[in-house]
């Protein structure tokens, strides 16, 4: 039986006692039965003569003046009546009592909790018949009972939605989203009852995200919510998709984007990263299972099959409930749909290539998912999803099958990634020769076609129609902006080389054009660059546009408007080059320039303090700390404005104003923990922007920095870990993690 939380009683009214029968029953009494005479008591009969001290036989004598023997005082029987009254109640509980602990202890319980859940399990089935009474009386007290039931009754109600009587499916709806079945419990924590009371709001796309931030929530907080959702929810589709987030908390560990290209050189010890993760991975199998044993939903059972951890794996098992989502799939079923088909089979071929020779079922799995993918007008964003996870997945086969099966028209005229994504399948077959001619190929943006009957694959005709490129066209604006947002992909996966490709060749001819889609293009090229520490090379990429930006007060004009700062982080690179050559002078000297075109640019403040050291002067000691002090001061203002902002915009406006809230706050942070300044407040600071903001990963990367600065390694390790996770491929959150990692195993105990 469910326990209940005190503080719930008032929403969930317990059954009927009457429904219990373990329960001793006592008789009722009328006003004439309550008489003592006509109950036969007397004195003598109840109360025991006691001997007296001075010879009497009895503490009283009763009066012969009266039957009975009672005394004129008739409040003095009355209270020995009552007194006598509770001494027969005491005795036949204690009797019961008695009875009950003869009994074992551990069978009388569960014997009586299978009573009282069937009892409730019978009323609840009477009651749910009952809203299809004729009578609108007998509906209404009906509907008024179930809500007493509370949580007991959401299974059964959510089974009615589908009842054939049209008024009882009705009425069974009207409950599954009453007030009085609030899936918010009282005492869950503020962030999980706001979430939900979001997600019951949101429309069926956005739902989606609401049961991933129940997910995302920290110390599991979202589990119990995300376990109702699974039983209760009346949408079969979204009771899967809850499901799935539970079961994607059982994934094996692993650190995302440790295969980038270059790579960061991570090297875990699987032991040693167990250990650190230890009070991290919180069993949640007898917490999932308690909260879904009474449910007969499909989620559910997904669940207890998940979270049961049956020996050995049931793949048999696993691949019938694949086998009737697809049947559901291909007849349009509304109890699923395509992105749940895609969602679950691809966590179903994760846990089978976890298994051991479990690498082959993986590959069965989940080539059900192209032919789905394309049974319809090919959609690329999925078909590259699809191959983004084939390939974060170790199973590049998949890419290869998919394209296979593209019609033919497709590949001609296929999203550019997913040639480079064919390119990076090969690669990881150990077919560098043809990833390189696939890379070259669609750099050049060439058609072509593969001949799979050799082997190894060659390429077949890479002459085919459709080759020739307008020169005017190759050279616009938004042949210039495809190419650059492709670059931006292709740095989110990894590829960098291939992006810096891009990148130079959507720039080539127009370095240094005052046009917004240049400074986009060498914005991102420069950021790319110096993530590989290549501080020189993003410094060359800017030097004619800064030369124009020095030189010509009408370029200035021009590019005024744009935030992105390109003149100030060409001196900054160039600090950072002479830093690395070990050129102090030199270093400062742009570092200070940097700083003067923008005071926000704290990375040039940061690298100005990194400089400090006992052959700094006084005097640019002094310069530092007032530039410091003045790049502070500037963002406390800015922080304090947005705040006001804040206050007094309209709700419409407020989620973008928190959003810049956040950034600076950010700023401060990292400008604080890279300097001298109070690494405590730093670390509110960080805190209060994750909190606005938390999927960015650079304000988690801050975030670990002040913890690390604060002297909580582990934590840090753990926070970089959620910085990973939303970029895994950016090499300087591996070069952090990496630290951290080696900070936090030295602090370990011996045993570990």
């Amino acid at each position: 039986m469910l326990s209940r939380n005190p503080s719930d009683c008032q929403k969930f009214h317990a059954p009927n006692p009457k429904n219990m029968p373990f329960l001793p029953v006592f008789p009722t009494f009328s006003a004439q039965s309550l008489r003592p005479d006509s109950l036969g008591w007397t004195p003598e009969a109840t109360i025991p003569k006691i001997p007296s001290r001075f010879g009497s036989a009895s503490r009283s004598t009763p009066s012969k003046s009266k039957p009975n023997g009672f005394e004129p005082n008739f409040e003095k029987n009355q209270m020995n009546f009552f007194l006598n009254a509770t001494l027969a109640f005491v005795a036949t509980v204690t009797l019961w009592t008695c009875f009950a602990g003869a009994q074992t202890p551990q069978n009388s319980k569960e014997n009586t909790n299978q009573r009282v859940d069937q009892d409730a399990d019978e009323q609840i089935h009477l009651l749910i018949e009952q809203l299809g009474a004729p009578s609108y009386a007998q509906r209404t007290e009906a509907r008024e009972r179930l809500e007493g039931y509370g949580a007991l009754a959401l299974d059964a109600i959510r089974k009615a939605t589908l009842n054939p009587d049209p008024e009882i499916a009705s009425q069974a709806r009207y409950l599954a989203q009453s007030n009085y079945l609030e899936w918010t419990w009282n005492y869950e924590p503020f962030e999980t009852r706001k979430l939900i009371e979001k997600y019951k709001l949101a429309s069926n796309s956005d739902k989606i995200k609401h049961l991933r931030e129940l997910s995302d929530l920290d110390n599991n907080h979202g589990v119990a919510a995300l376990c109702r959702i699974s039983c209760y929810e009346t949408s079969e589709v979204h009771a899967k998709l809850a499901a799935l987030e539970l079961m994607k908390k059982l994934q094996p560990n692993r650190i995302p984007g440790t295969d980038a290209q270059p790579p960061a050189n991570l090297s875990f010890d699987p032991k040693i990263l167990q250990a650190l993760l230890r009070n991290s991975q919180i069993d949640l199998s007898a917490q999932v299972l308690e909260a879904t044993k009474r449910s007969s939903s499909s989620a559910a059972k997904w669940l207890q099959l998940a979270y049961s951890n049956p020996q050995p794996w049931p793949a048999d098992v696993w691949l019938g409930i694949l086998d009737e989502e697809q049947r559901l799939v291909e007849n349009s079923s509304p109890q699923t749909n395509i992105n749940l088909f895609v969602d679950f089979a691809t966590w179903l071929a994760k846990q089978a290539a976890s298994q051991v020779e479990g690498r082959q079922t993986a590959l069965k799995i989940a080539r059900r998912i192209p032919p789905l993918l394309l049974a319809g007008p090919p959609d690329p964003e999925k078909l590259t999803e699809f191959a983004n996870w084939a390939i974060e997945s170790q199973l590049p086969e998949l890419v290869i099958d998919q394209y296979r099966q593209l019609p033919k028209q497709f590949p001609q005229n296929s999203p550019t990634l997913l040639n480079y994504l064919l390119a990076k399948s090969f690669a990881l077959l150990n077919q560098k020769e043809l990833a390189d001619q696939i890379a070259k190929l669609t750099l050049e943006r060439k058609t072509f076609s593969l001949d799979f009957s050799k082997n190894p694959t060659e390429i077949l005709d890479a002459n085919l129609p459709g080759n020739a490129q307008n020169p005017l066209l190759f050279r616009s604006a938004t042949f210039s902006f495809e190419r650059i947002s492709l670059a931006q992909e292709l740095v989110e996966t990894g590829d960098f080389a291939w992006a810096e490709a891009e990148l130079r060749l959507a720039l080539e001819g127009q370095e240094d054009s005052p046009e917004r889609i240049t400074i986009l293009g060498l914005h991102t090229l420069t950021q790319l660059l110096h993530d590989q520490q290549r501080d020189k090379d993003a410094a060359d990429a800017l030097e004619r546009w800064a030369s124009r930006y020095q030189n010509e007060r009408l370029f200035r004009m021009q590019v005024e408007d744009l935030d992105l700062d390109l003149a100030s982080n060409y001196h900054l690179f160039r600090g950072n080059q002479y830093a690395q050559e070990n050129q102090p002078d030199k270093a400062r000297e742009q570092f200070l320039i940097s700083i003067a075109q923008s005071l926000e640019n704290v990375d040039a403040l940061i690298g100005l303090a990194r400089l400090a050291g006992p052959n700094e002067t006084p005097e640019q000691k002094r310069q530092r700390d007032s530039q410091q002090e003045r790049s502070i001061s500037m963002l406390r203002n800015r922080i304090d404005e947005i705040e006001r902002d804040i206050r007094v915009a309209n709700l419409m406006f407020q989620s973008m104003e928190k959003k810049r809230l956040a950034n600076f706050l950010n700023t401060l942070a990292w400008l604080m923990i890279n300097t001298d300044s109070d690494p405590r407040e730093a670390l509110l600071l960080s805190r209060r922007s994750c909190s606005l903001d938390p999927q960015q990963s650079a304000f988690q990367d801050t975030l670990a920095h002040c913890f690390e600065k604060n002297g909580q390694v582990l934590q840090a390790f753990k926070t970089q870990l959620k910085a990973i996770k939303l970029e895994p491929h950016q090499l300087s959150l591996q070069r952090a993690l990496n630290r951290f990692y080696e900070k936090a195993a030295k602090e370990l105990p011996p045993g570990d």
